[in-house]
């Protein structure tokens, strides 16, 4: 084991995934209530300390440790959210012309595979103490609290396993597939890898902002120009870029463009953290409104729908609905996606306590931002989204024209270099 470079791919990974914490100034957003609860005690001060030292000593020098049964497959991914698997179905999807990438399954991905505990060698208890002393380290490199101790614990157990996964199985991973860049387990898993030597393929699953980790990766598939611009605003740009869209091409762009009708459906699109009160005034708004003929709400993957169940005369959708209908959405990078689908957005930033334009979409003039008062008329029928706005929204939609289509060859070649058996 390269001691030295051992030790600083794991700082690297406590980088990634405490900038989106701010290292420990959390925002708002992060800070769920049980993860508050339970990591109470983690707070500045010497006896904060002293209990978060003991806490991560508790769970570090296990004698026994989870490992993974890690994927037989020459290309394995990590990540297990709906959003990262459509990722991975997408990448996998620019190879199908080609035998060199099957396409998506679970059994390759390392978020979904059996894992059994094992008592721990001589090697993986050393391993530990060594993880436990970087961690006490860094406890004075960040701001103490319930949400950096549950990250600091949980990357430095999953960076662990994953060590110990890969060290014990003598399996022939020539690549790793990530749709994450600042989350726990894809992180960790990208700093095992990269450290084993393993190429790491990083596929944008959302849009970015300014509070990312650096891009870094071997090979990274982004969805437009903007990202990589943004990146490059978060720290020096590594590795090969490929910018391809996930929609081949924009079909629906005159549905937003030509003028709105008079009466239309309003589907509510909602983040994770969503306000509950907010929600409820704004549908209630909305369902008062003459000129709205429905009422829908899209939420979160990760979203808890039961306080959305008890209002009434609401649809709640599991997906993008197919219809024709005008979006309001919080911060959240799914406007991309509806602009690129048709649908007309609506920036209203109460439905959730992210901060205000997040993701900078109303700054740049991709969609205009309304308020309470708005919802009680024909908000649709502004006239922003002209001609004009349609060479705005290019930056963040390769998918206005073709030229985007040489970089798909170019990014197999690339693949086949890691995967080839010689190689």
């Amino acid at each position: 084991m390269s001691f030295f470079r051992f030790i600083a791919l794991f700082f690297e990974g406590l980088q990634r995934n405490f900038k989106i914490i701010r290292f420990g100034d959390v925002p708002d957003v992060y800070k769920k209530p049980a993860v508050v609860e339970r990591y109470s005690f983690a707070s500045p001060g010497l006896k904060g300390y002293l209990r978060s030292s003991k806490e991560l000593a508790k769970h570090l020098l296990r004698r026994r440790i989870k490992l993974y049964e890690v994927p037989s497959d020459k290309l394995i991914y990590c990540g297990g959210s709906a959003n990262n698997e459509r990722e991975f179905i997408f990448f996998s999807q620019l190879f199908e012309d080609h035998a060199l990438i099957p396409g998506y399954d679970r059994k390759q991905n390392l978020s979904f595979v059996s894992a059994r505990e094992h008592k721990k060698t001589l090697v993986e208890m050393l391993v530990s103490v060594l993880l436990l002393v970087c961690c006490l380290l860094y406890l004075f490199r960040i701001r103490l609290g319930p949400v950096s101790l549950k990250y600091l614990h949980t990357y430095s157990k999953v960076f662990l396993q994953v060590y110990a996964s890969m060290r014990r199985q003598p399996v022939g991973t020539r690549v790793l597939v990530v749709a994450n860049d600042h989350t726990d387990f894809p992180v960790a898993a990208s700093m095992v890898m990269k450290y084993l030597r393993v190429p790491v393929v990083y596929v944008q699953h959302a849009e970015v902002s300014g509070a990312f980790p650096p891009l870094d990766f071997s090979v990274s598939v982004l969805r437009n120009d903007k990202s990589l611009e943004v990146y490059r605003s978060c720290g020096e740009v590594a590795g090969d870029i490929f910018i391809i869209p996930r929609r081949e091409k924009l079909e629906n762009v005159s549905r937003i463009t030509q003028g709105q009708p008079e009466h239309s459906a309003v589907v509510v699109y909602l983040s994770s953290v969503f306000n509950e009160e907010a929600v409820q005034l704004c549908i209630e708004a909305l369902q008062g409104n003459p000129a709205v003929v429905s009422v829908g709400v899209k939420p979160h993957p990760r979203a808890s729908q039961e306080f959305l169940r008890s209002i009434r005369d609401v649809r709640i959708y599991d997906n993008i609905p197919t219809h024709d209908h005008v979006a309001v959405v919080p911060n959240s990078s799914v406007v991309i996606e509806l602009l690129e689908a048709g649908v007309p957005v609506f920036q209203f930033f109460q439905l959730d306590e992210v901060d205000l334009d997040y993701y900078g979409f109303v700054r740049e003039g991709i969609v205009p931002e309304i308020l309470m008062k708005d919802l009680h008329q024909s908000f649709w029928r502004s006239g922003f989204y002209d001609g004009q706005w349609v060479s705005r929204f290019a930056a963040y939609s390769p998918a206005v024209d073709d030229s985007w289509r040489a970089s798909v060859p170019a990014l197999i070649a690339r693949m086949e270099s890691f995967l080839r058996p010689n190689s």
